[in-house]
C-alpha cells in the first residue's frame, strides 16, 4: 500500500514517544496493522508525507513499536480458560476444516487479545488447528454471509502458540540451542557404535520434527524409535582411521527428546 504523497508542506516526523503512549493505550487487534498505523497517524496530525521522506527505517520503527507493547506484556492463558462457547466452538472447527487440513489443539493466547476482540465481537471463538501450518481460526456471525464461521487465520506470533512440551533452554530454534543438541549426539553416537580407531565427528542437519518437514516427520522411524512431535534429529558423520590415507566415514542419524535425551541412534 502506497503512503500519502507530497503536495504541501512537510512536516517533522511526531516524536516516537508520544506515538508509543497512544498506541500503549490502545493496543492493535491484529499485528498487521503496522501499515494501517503508519498511514492513518499521518492523517491524524495532518502532515502529508512522501515514501522517501519517511524512509523505510521509519517505517520498520513505527512497526516495532507498535508490536513492542503487545511482545512485553502478554498474558498467556489456556486456551481452557478463555470462555469460549462449546457448540460455537464446534461449529467453528467444522467450517474451518472445509479450509484448513489438521486437528484441533490446545493453544495459549494473550487474555488482552481476547479482551480487545470480543470487545468488537462479543460472540468471537478462538480455536486452533494444527497441520501443515498450525493455525488460529477466529470465527463470530459475519453480517456479509449471515453465518457464523471462520472470520481470519492466523498462524502463531506474538499474541498466541501451541502448548508445546517441555523443551531445553535456549531451544532449539536459535543457534546456540542446536549446537548444544548437535553436540549431545556427537558425543552419544561413538560410544554406541564402539568401533576402535575413531578420529572425528561432524554434524550436518539440526532439526525439529514437525508435521510440514519433507523427511523428519511424526512416525519416522530412527533404529527401533518412532520420532514423536517436537523431537530434535540431528544428522551427522564419524569419521575413523584407516589403513590407507584416507579416513572411513560412517554416517547416523541421532534422535533426541525436547529435553535432549537420547532416544535413538540409526547408523548408515
Amino acid at each position: 500500500m502506497a503512503l500519502m504523497t507530497h503536495t504541501e508542506s512537510v512536516y517533522p516526523l511526531p516524536k516516537w514517544s508520544s506515538l508509543l503512549r497512544k498506541m500503549q493505550a490502545n493496543p492493535p487487534i491484529h499485528t498487521d496493522a503496522c501499515e494501517r498505523f503508519t498511514i492513518s497517524h499521518a492523517q491524524v496530525i495532518g502532515t502529508r508525507w512522501t515514501a522517501g521522506r519517511i524512509g523505510m527505517r521509519h517505517v520498520l520503527l513505527s512497526c516495532f513499536l507498535l508490536l513492542a507493547p503487545m511482545l512485553a506484556t502478554a498474558q498467556m492463558v489456556h486456551s481452557d480458560s478463555i470462555g469460549n462457547d462449546p457448540e460455537k466452538a464446534q461449529l467453528c472447527a467444522a467450517r474451518a476444516k472445509k479450509t484448513l487440513s489438521g486437528s484441533v489443539v490446545s493453544f495459549e493466547i494473550d487474555s488482552r487479545y481476547v479482551a480487545r476482540t470480543r470487545k468488537v465481537h462479543p460472540d468471537v471463538t478462538f480455536i486452533a488447528i494444527d497441520g501443515m501450518s498450525a493455525q488460529l481460526v477466529e470465527c463470530y456471525l459475519r453480517g456479509g454471509t449471515g453465518r457464523y464461521e471462520p472470520a481470519s487465520f492466523s498462524p502463531e506470533q506474538s499474541y498466541w502458540r501451541l502448548v508445546r512440551p517441555k523443551q531445553f533452554e535456549p531451544g532449539i530454534n536459535t543457534n546456540q540451542g542446536r549446537a548444544v543438541a548437535a553436540k549431545v549426539c556427537l558425543e552419544a553416537a561413538p560410544p554406541i557404535l564402539n568401533r576402535p580407531n575413531f578420529s572425528h565427528s561432524i554434524h550436518s542437519a539440526v532439526v525439529e520434527i514437525n508435521l510440514s518437514g519433507p523427511r523428519y516427520k511424526p512416525g519416522l522411524a530412527v533404529g527401533s524409535v518412532k520420532a514423536e512431535r517436537y523431537d530434535i534429529a540431528v544428522e551427522g558423520t564419524l569419521f575413523y582411521k584407516s589403513s590407507g590415507p584416507d579416513l572411513s566415514a560412517v554416517n547416523f542419524t541421532c534422535l533426541l527428546s525436547p529435553m535432549l535425551e537420547v532416544k535413538a541412534v540409526r547408523f548408515k
